[in-house]
């Protein structure tokens, strides 16, 4: 009897191993036959899941962007200002998932300036995010609502930076580092 394969369960696999070579070897360096052999199957198989390298890297771009999301606390749960913080921590590369994130937008960050298509899925990530930010900073009463915008602003680029500081000089920045400077910002 043939094993049914659950394609969107293949699909995220497929864009893991894509993550994990772009994150090694840049996405120069993210061949099919690279992606396909990192996942354990053929370049057939692939194939069969993404129709060619721009579509598996959008795919793989998307995914990792939906993993941080699922992330998130639920706000109403949790409350605005722990969701918050969470956020922004989420933002951070303090565990080997989020490093992985930060690598590979890095990466898609640098394609995308010649390719409009990853440009408006990095624009339209970092409005989501802007906007989810802005929503619970308003909420938190941190400030008020015609202020959010700028206090997400403020606040996703000070994370940022903490962000690619960490990425770059791990050993000077560990995760208690990192949390710290994001707690200091968000006192600020």
């Amino acid at each position: 009897m043939p094993r049914i394969v659950d394609v969107d369960v293949r699909r995220d696999e497929l864009a893991q191993a894509a993550a994990r070579v772009i994150a090694r070897s840049g996405i120069g360096g993210a061949s099919m036959r690279e992606v396909a052999a990192e996942a354990g199957w053929t370049t057939g198989t692939l194939v069969h899941y993404f129709a060619n390298k721009h579509e598996l890297l959008r795919f793989t771009l998307e995914a990792s962007l939906d993993r941080r999301r699922s992330r998130r606390v639920d706000a109403e749960t949790a409350g605005p200002e722990v969701a918050l913080r969470d956020a922004l921590a989420g933002a951070l590369p303090i565990d080997e998932e989020s490093r992985l994130h930060w690598l590979v937008t890095i990466a898609f960050c640098s394609q995308a300036a010649s390719d409009g298509d990853l440009a408006l899925i990095q624009r339209d990530a970092y409005r989501e995010f802007r906007t989810h930010v802005a929503v619970l900073a308003a909420a938190s009463g941190r400030v008020d609502a015609d202020a959010s915008e700028r206090e997400a602003e403020r606040l996703i680029a000070q994370a940022d930076g903490i962000a690619l500081q960490a990425l770059f000089d791990p050993a000077s920045w560990p995760p208690e580092r990192q949390v710290s400077a994001l707690d200091a910002a968000l006192t600020s």
